[in-house]
């Protein structure tokens, strides 16, 4: 309960500083503040959980019902908000372009979408109260693979989460390998260090983009461990309690490790600019005509 006290309180301290300074201004931070709102809404969700466990929170079967709609809900969010910037990042770094202009669409989409499926145990009354607490109703039962809700747990939750956040993770190491060749073949050419050159400015966008892949990464740690959990307790495998304090900590830590993560970005991002005397927006540039593959820089 302290841990999502603090995440979102450091959250929010966060977002607070990025739009006092006027950050918001950028392409990149907003991505990396909506990143931080979701952790922020997940901690929500744990905070909710561990107030109703402490008995600081309404009893009854609708408190339930709601805290149980908030954690797949907000959890959706914080997936598609993921996905969103991994695809934004990958349109930069693989295809020089720039997706700013969908960002109304992506908020929209991650906001709403997970309306169309998380009122489902709505409707089928299998939200309640779990083996861990208030979500997709699983009751126990002489054999744990007939319990009810185990249909909908896998294909609303843990099933997505797990899949989706793996061809995440394959798409970032992809990119990772592929922005380590394109440095190997264009450090030894010959070519001027200035931003009117696009090898120059796509490679300056590079360094302000590539923190990014940080929140991917700490998001799919943080679901890892509820997914094997569910796996184990489906499976009828007796799990160690230290697995359990794993998860929940991690799960509650959400928010305070994202907020380091955007703060940690600005101070590395602000001390390069300060080096290298690199202005923060990247204009559009005209791309070199040797190379047939570059296209025109759009602002970050």
């Amino acid at each position: 309960g302290c841990t999502s006290a603090f995440s979102i309180t450091v959250c929010v301290i966060v977002v607070t500083m990025v739009t006092l300074l006027g950050l918001c201004k950028h392409f990149m931070y907003r991505l990396a503040t909506y990143q931080v709102v979701g952790a922020l809404l997940m901690n929500v969700a744990t905070g909710l959980a561990f107030l109703r466990y402490a008995g600081l929170s309404p009893k009854g079967s609708t408190a339930c019902l709601v805290n149980a709609f908030v954690a797949v809900y907000f959890t959706w969010i914080k997936l598609l908000l993921t996905l969103g910037m991994t695809v934004h990042v990958f349109s930069y770094v693989v295809y020089r372009k720039s997706l700013a202009y969908l960002e109304w669409f992506y908020v929209a989409f991650s906001v709403l979408v997970p309306l169309l499926f998380s009122w489902v145990p709505f409707v089928t009354h299998n939200y309640g109260q779990d083996n861990l607490g208030c979500f997709i109703n699983a009751p126990n039962t002489t054999s744990a693979l007939h319990r009810d809700g185990i249909i909908e747990e896998y294909s609303i939750y843990y099933g997505p989460l797990l899949i989706l956040m793996t061809l995440d993770m394959v798409t970032i190491t992809g990119m990772a390998i592929y922005v380590k060749r394109r440095s190997l073949t264009h450090t030894s050419s010959v070519m001027s260090s200035s931003l009117n050159n696009p090898y120059e400015a796509h490679r300056q966008g590079l360094l302000y983009f590539s923190p990014l892949l940080a929140y991917p990464m700490l998001f799919f740690v943080i679901i890892l461990f509820p997914c094997l959990l569910n796996l184990l307790y489906v499976l009828e495998v007796q799990t160690n309690k230290w697995l359990t304090l794993v998860m929940v900590m991690l799960l509650a830590s959400a928010g305070w490790i994202a907020g380091a993560i955007l703060s940690a970005h600005l101070c590395c991002v602000r001390t390069y600019m300060k080096r290298e005397t690199v202005p923060f927006e990247i204009e559009q540039r005209t791309p070199l005509v040797e190379d047939s593959r570059s296209e025109r820089y759009s602002s970050l």
